[in-house]
């Protein structure tokens, strides 16, 4: 049995009308500890914004994961801003050295708009797909990360 703890580092650059806003990573998108005993079919566990966690085929979870949480500040208050992706997003892999078998990781769940607070804050989750590549390779034990940066453009 392997066990696997896999991470996505996000950091965000925001685009805003009056360059105001800013943004602070609350948590990285957390896959949480997973169990791959076959990497003979592909297989997938999905994290929604919304936290709910989905797999297919041969995966477990043993210990969930969280989306990303994403603060978005110095907006203005009690508005809703409307968010678009500026690029699109590549996520970058650290393996566990060639032996371990490859991932491959997708953002998705990003929302369109977010209300803003008494205070023009606006908290964002983010969440991700994680598939396993069927392979002769096996998965490594041991934490896994990848890093995307986020380009988004603010309107209000």
């Amino acid at each position: 049995m392997r066990r696997l703890l896999y991470v996505v580092a996000v950091s965000v650059f925001v685009y805003s009308p009056y360059n105001f806003a800013n943004s602070i990573v609350q948590q990285h998108l957390d896959f949480g500890t997973l169990v791959i005993p076959s990497n003979s079919n592909i297989s997938s566990v999905i994290i929604k914004a919304d936290a709910e966690i989905n797999t297919t085929g041969r995966i477990y979870v043993l210990e969930k994961g969280q989306p990303a949480e994403l603060l978005l500040t110095d907006l203005p208050a009690n508005i809703q801003v409307t968010m678009h992706l500026v690029n699109s997003v590549t996520v970058q892999h650290n393996a566990q050295g060639s032996s371990s078998a490859e991932f491959e990781v997708r953002l998705n769940g990003f929302p369109k708009y977010a209300i803003t607070d008494g205070f023009g804050d606006a908290k964002v989750f983010i969440g991700g797909t994680l598939i396993t590549k069927p392979s002769s390779k096996s998965y490594s034990d041991g934490d896994y990360s990848s890093t995307t940066n986020l380009e988004i453009s603010i309107d209000y």
